[in-house]
């Protein structure tokens, strides 16, 4: 929140000690075994790209980074793909890619689809046109 004065004390720093030390223990880092079952876990924001590659559902590998300048500018898709090429180019030997979204993600689809679908941006001539493409009947189409 913009208006909210961000306050770092030592309730937050132990926390934050406290999180990296999770996240970096045995109990959550495990050695790959053999060269199978990889699975690469990728996602993007506005700030930076992040991959975590697993295997048999316990985390390998954690990588991350900022976002360069010209990547500030990219659409949210650009910067998920993004995170993708960044994670591969990391781990070139794996072979399966599970790619999550972001949350808001679904309701900017729906609304660029809503906004598609209102009367005024429909040309009568285009749907013709895709109804009498993708008809096996091209005659009936036209009569309709």
């Amino acid at each position: 929140q913009k208006k909210v004065k961000f306050e770092w004390g030592d309730k937050q720093e132990a926390a934050f000690q406290l999180l990296k030390q999770k996240l970096c223990s045995a109990q959550i880092f495990a050695l790959p075994e053999g060269c199978e079952d990889f699975i690469v876990y990728c996602d993007a924001s506005n700030k930076g790209l992040g991959a975590v590659l697993m295997q048999r559902e316990k985390v390998i590998l954690y990588a991350s980074r900022q976002l360069k300048i010209h990547e500030k500018n990219y659409m949210t898709h650009d910067l998920e793909l993004g995170a993708v090429v960044f994670a591969l180019k990391i781990w070139r030997r794996v072979r399966a890619l599970v790619m999550t979204i972001g949350l808001d993600l679904p309701r900017k689809i729906l609304n660029a689809q809503t906004e598609a679908r209102r009367p005024e941006n429909i040309k009568e001539e285009d749907v013709r046109g895709m109804l009498v493409e993708n008809s096996r009947d091209p005659e009936k189409v036209r009569k309709e």
